[in-house]
């Protein structure tokens, strides 16, 4: 590990790989409350939920936490969040520490880790990634040889990994816009059948209080006769 990496994140590496078994339902709920958070543009609540899900060994949420503390130039604790996430397969988390090696953020300058971890995500298909790798190769950056012929094998993947990564946003847009007017329709439906109940329930009120009406008007009269 770089030695600019400081030791107690080097310690806790070693810690989170020995952990027992792991609450993953707990992982995605605090991951869930950080997003939320998130959105919300509460970063200390989200920190302290992405901090959670990332201590149970959460590869995206020690990639949030990176994020995070890389925004906020705490650079080597990101790195820490950046690795554990990448030694786990992570490849948004190894494209991360790989761009950090790239400018010396938090590490030693490093062109050739920075290749390692960045051309490990692009080998799992992250689009940045083989972005990067595309034009590194048509540049001649990363320590690579400048070489088109590479640089074109890098970009034939990405059509049809682009439309397969817009395919799943937009299914997932669908999904959101379904569950929204199913939740809707839901909220009208209930709303529909609370005012008939509603109707119903001054309908018969008003029923009862016609026939008592009835019922008081006809002993009248049969007093009066």
């Amino acid at each position: 590990m770089d030695t600019k990496l400081s030791q107690s994140f080097c310690v806790a590496t070693l810690m989170l790989f020995t952990l027992t078994p792991i609450a993953f339902a707990d992982a995605l709920q605090d991951m869930a409350r950080g997003d939320q958070a998130m959105k919300g543009e509460d970063i200390s609540e989200a920190t302290k939920f992405y901090r959670l899900a990332a201590e149970q060994n959460y590869g995206p949420a020690q990639v949030a936490m990176g994020e995070l503390m890389h925004s906020t130039l705490e650079n080597e604790e990101a790195v820490g969040w950046f690795l554990m996430a990448a030694y786990q397969g992570d490849p948004v988390g190894s494209y991360d520490l790989g761009q950090m090696y790239v400018v010396g953020e938090g590490v030693e300058q490093n062109s050739e880790k920075a290749l390692y971890w960045i051309k490990h995500a692009a080998e799992k298909n992250y689009i940045p990634a083989i972005e990067v790798m595309a034009d590194a190769y048509r540049k001649g950056d990363l320590g690579l040889p400048l070489d088109i012929d590479q640089a074109k094998i890098w970009e034939a993947k990405l059509p049809a990994l682009k439309a397969s990564a817009n395919k799943i946003m937009n299914d997932r847009l669908a999904a959101g816009l379904a569950a929204q007017k199913a939740a809707y329709e839901a909220a009208v439906k209930k709303e529909t059948e609370r005012k008939a109940a509603a109707k119903k329930t001054n309908d018969e009120a008003a029923a009862k209080k016609v026939d008592a009406e009835d019922e008081a008007t006809a002993k009248k009269q049969l007093k009066k006769n």
